[in-house]
């Protein structure tokens, strides 16, 4: 069973694919980027997870997510009304009084904690493993790293799932890891790094879900990683950040026998964020980002359209509530609001419709057909 070509595709995006991914209307146009919509590794997550929902029907066995097989509540909901139980992080806790060894336990693309896989170990039920293969690259090339002595700088979220999973696979490694979520977080690690403030506790400074480093003495060895999801150009000035401040302080030569740099963004991630500017910068009065809020790759691709124009981030077609009215995710509040005159009176307009690496086309195929109603009226 294919996720991709089944459950989840669209005829509407499909018709407008073909057509160069422009539909005509008569109050403008609206237009898609030349990538967009699932990944390889989400295509894959989904068709394991349709299998081991066929494979329950059949056998009887009960199936347990073990939290969002990826960041879309249209998603998740699809398979909670297919009868898999999504299990919260207080539920994971203690796997043992909620799962059983006749039972199927499902990890998300991002994997789990080492302590989870532990746990399912002991219990014994049968396991679906869908993690990314980008993540487990991640993982790999990290631990090693920390094995070889090398502290390790992740640019990412600290409590987004995959960065979650990250940390724990360093801790078993007994590695030092610090995690800087913004640019500015990376430059005042530069900072300390330049003022030989070794003695310093990234724990204290950046927080304790953010290192379990007491002092900056590992990092003075650095290999960096990102977080497979984050804005690659950002990832690219983080190194370039660290290779200077660590040549500042401790010459060339000897900076490049210090640093390991290894962005990781995947290269889907990579191919919708190009493919996202490039349809930015083709003229579109106004762009409609759509996925998931939690979404970390999605909320990149609505970060970078907001940079070049007027843009608005949506779940769904129920979000565009009118011509009038928008509910959107507010990055000021962290959630959503509703945003008025969203829609310019100006005819004809160019709205642009992004997606991200975890948005089904039958939820962007709801929202153009929402925006094609209001560009024909």
């Amino acid at each position: 069973m294919n996720a991709d070509t089944k459950t989840f595709r669209s005829a509407v995006v499909d018709r407008v694919r073909a057509s160069g991914g422009v539909w005509e209307l008569p109050g403008g146009q609206i237009l898609l980027p030349r990538v967009f919509g699932f990944c390889r590794g989400v295509t894959r997550a989904l068709a394991m997870l349709e299998r081991a929902v066929a494979d329950k029907a059949r056998t009887g066995k009960r199936l347990f997510l073990l939290g969002q097989i990826i960041h879309n509540p249209w998603v998740n909901d699809h398979f909670r009304a297919c009868g898999v139980r999504v299990l919260s992080p207080e539920q994971m806790t203690d796997l043992s009084g909620v799962i059983a060894p006749d039972d199927c336990a499902v990890v998300p693309a991002f994997g789990v904690p080492l302590a989870i896989e532990e746990q399912l170990r002991r219990i014994g039920c049968e396991i679906v493993d869908t993690t990314c293969g980008d993540v487990r690259r991640l993982w790999a090339w990290a631990c090693r790293a920390a094995q070889d002595g090398f502290g390790v700088l992740i640019y990412g979220r600290a409590s987004h799932d995959e960065t979650v999973v990250t940390k724990s696979r360093l801790e078993a490694a007994g590695g030092r890891y610090l995690v800087v979520g913004e640019l500015d977080e990376a430059r005042r690690f530069c900072d300390m790094v330049e003022a030989g403030d070794d003695d310093a506790s990234p724990k204290e400074k950046f927080g304790a879900d953010a290192s379990n480093a007491d002092s900056l003495q590992p990092f003075c060895r650095l290999a960096q990683v990102s977080q497979t999801t984050m804005l690659y150009d950002e990832t690219t000035q983080v190194r370039g950040m660290i290779r200077s401040a660590f040549v500042r302080r401790f010459g060339a030569e000897e900076a490049a026998r210090r640093l390991l740099l290894q962005p990781t963004v995947c290269r889907a991630t990579q191919q919708r964020q190009a493919a996202a500017g490039e349809l930015c910068e083709a003229g579109c009065h106004l762009v409609i980002v759509v996925g998931g809020f939690g979404s970390s790759n999605t909320r990149h691709l609505y970060e970078l359209a907001r940079q070049r124009g007027p843009a608005y981030f949506i779940e769904d077609a129920s979000g565009v509530i009118s011509g009038e009215a928008l509910r959107a995710f507010d990055a000021k509040r962290n959630s959503a609001a509703e945003i008025r005159d969203w829609l310019p009176k100006a005819r004809p307009l160019k709205v642009g419709v992004l997606a991200g690496a975890s948005s089904p086309e039958i939820v962007v195929g709801e929202v153009l057909c929402r925006l094609a109603e209001l560009l024909s009226s």
